[in-house]
């Protein structure tokens, strides 16, 4: 395995072990997620300044705000990427009202929709945006209506932020839904989402399905079979479309490697993979910009946005499925 990536795994666990004892209460998995992030973006962790957000979030919302579901990864979001993360919240607030009386409905994907939006729209674009957004989600629905809800919310956004029309964009979803379907891929929500990622890229549609099915069969071989759920990791790879030999064998390795850690083997191989590929697609956009290289800027930047807001919305199902499932058990 290439060092900077050790170094990255090895960072994001010993940040990990911080937070574990900082945040006692805190789902591991939430935990887990927060370590990533601060690791990838390089900036200093600080105890003080997430408890303080958390609890100006409480302040600032009602008790059955979905903003309180997910108090910590927000305020966690919010002070890994900005110095002013109590003024950013308010936007999101700000934000919330706008989606909902644009037609979205209350879920607890709201909030990392509004994120979404914090980090890839400007100012005199927000109201265009979340119009769109919603022509994106109602389209989507029209062709999808039992498997399009509130998880896909934060990547409407995303999909409006295209210059092409709706119609074009979820015509291009849909194509690429087939084409996935068609190399074998079972339909259903994880094939939505994993259909809605690679619509980012431009490159021909049966070429990239392809090269998602055979990085999806190289995981297989290496005993890294992922359900569905997970999908969104082959997405992040796919669209790396440079060497995928290095891009794979480097995915394996860091899997690999954390199913080893203590802390990691636990959350399963898919959870693994995931956090895995994020790292070396973060590795890959920097050393792109290291070689002068860089890939397309709106690609990046669309990976780079979606690292933050589709892990996190993936790390809230897997919570919100938990917490569902001991609710059951404890009946």
């Amino acid at each position: 395995m290439e060092q900077p990536l050790k170094t990255k795994v090895d960072e994001m666990l010993e940040l990990y072990l911080t937070m574990e004892k900082d945040f006692r209460w805190e789902n591991n998995l939430s935990l887990h997620f927060a370590a990533l992030t601060y690791t990838q973006k390089n900036n200093k962790y600080v105890k003080s300044s997430i408890k303080s957000t958390s609890e100006y979030i409480k302040n600032q919302t009602r008790l059955f705000s979905s903003f309180r579901g997910n108090m910590f990864m927000i305020s966690m979001l919010l002070c890994s990427e900005f110095d002013d993360p109590e003024a950013q919240f308010l936007k999101l607030l700000s934000y919330e009202k706008w989606f909902k009386e644009a037609g979205f409905k209350n879920s607890e994907y709201m909030p990392i929709t509004c994120y979404a939006l914090l980090l890839t729209c400007e100012e005199n674009m927000l109201q265009e945006r979340i119009r769109k957004s919603f022509e994106v989600f109602t389209e989507m629905k029209k062709n999808n209506p039992w498997i399009t809800s509130g998880d896909d919310y934060p990547l409407c956004v995303m999909l409006a932020n295209s210059d092409s029309s709706v119609e074009t964009s979820i015509q291009n979803i849909v194509e690429v839904y087939r084409a996935l379907n068609r190399q074998g891929f079972r339909k259903g929500n994880g094939l939505q989402l994993l259909s809605h990622i690679l619509s980012f890229s431009d490159e021909n549609i049966q070429i990239k399905s392809e090269r998602c099915k055979s990085i999806f069969d190289q995981l297989r071989k290496n005993k890294l079979k992922i359900d569905s759920q997970y999908y969104a990791a082959l997405g992040l790879i796919t669209l790396l479309d440079d060497d995928q030999h290095e891009v794979v064998s480097n995915l394996i390795e860091v899997t690999n490697y954390l199913k080893g850690l203590k802390k990691y083997k636990w959350l399963g191989r898919g959870m693994n993979v995931l956090l895995a590929s994020v790292i070396v697609s973060k590795q890959y956009i920097e050393n792109k910009k290291e070689q002068n290289k860089l890939i397309d800027t709106t690609l990046s930047i669309s990976i780079e946005a979606l690292i933050a807001a589709q892990t996190a919305a993936a790390v809230s199902a897997i919570v919100a499925t938990s917490v569902a499932a001991s609710t059951i058990n404890s009946q």
